[in-house]
């Protein structure tokens, strides 16, 4: 049973995921968007996409690496940059949006999230929150089944219905140095042998 204070949180969400809605096809850049993320994604041997979810800090819940977008700051360079500051992922982001979505940070603050597509290149052994998060490479199938958020689920699904790479943007797995398929596991960063 949901108390006044609940009911009043889901109505705040309710308004706001109906002015995104609304605003959608205008947004071209920064008007509403609060926050900027990266859906991380390699291909691996066989083809196959995979992407890259995280968990937050606080709830440890899994999320896509996402921060807030700070003044004069262009959303597809902030997604790059949480990108490598959340999971030591250096790559290519793309500057257009793959889409939108919103959430209650903390229960109560409804954010705006840009989603940029960012191909994986290379992931440092070091990078500034590695031993507060895991990080795991699953299908965009299972990560639809893993996030919260109804919005990203379906961005996910999307993906794995239909795989948002280009042909120049596709990397051949033998191609990617130092980097060979690993099971799709859970791997505590903090714990890993060699990042101490």
């Amino acid at each position: 049973m949901q108390g006044e204070g609940d009911n009043e949180r889901t109505m705040q969400l309710s308004r706001h995921l109906i002015e995104l809605k609304e605003e959608t096809p205008s947004r071209a850049g920064r008007p509403g968007v609060d926050q900027c993320g990266a859906i991380c994604c390699r291909v691996e041997r066989g083809g196959r996409l995979s992407v890259l979810l995280i968990t937050s800090r606080d709830t440890g819940r899994w999320v896509i690496p996402k921060g807030y977008l700070e003044r004069k700051e262009k959303p597809y360079r902030r997604a790059q940059r949480e990108a490598f500051e959340e999971a030591g992922i250096i790559g290519k982001v793309r500057k257009k949006p793959l889409g939108y979505y919103s959430y209650l940070k903390d229960h109560s603050t409804p954010l705006t999230v840009s989603i940029h597509l960012l191909r994986l290149e290379s992931e440092a052994a070091h990078f500034r929150e590695y031993a507060e998060r895991q990080k795991i490479w699953i299908s965009a199938g299972e990560a639809a089944l893993l996030v919260e958020e109804p919005e990203l689920q379906d961005i996910f699904r999307a993906i794995e219905t239909d795989n948002p790479l280009t042909s120049q943007d596709r990397l051949k797995p033998h191609r990617i140095h130092g980097r060979r398929p690993q099971a799709d596991a859970v791997v505590s960063l903090a714990t890993s042998p060699g990042l101490s």
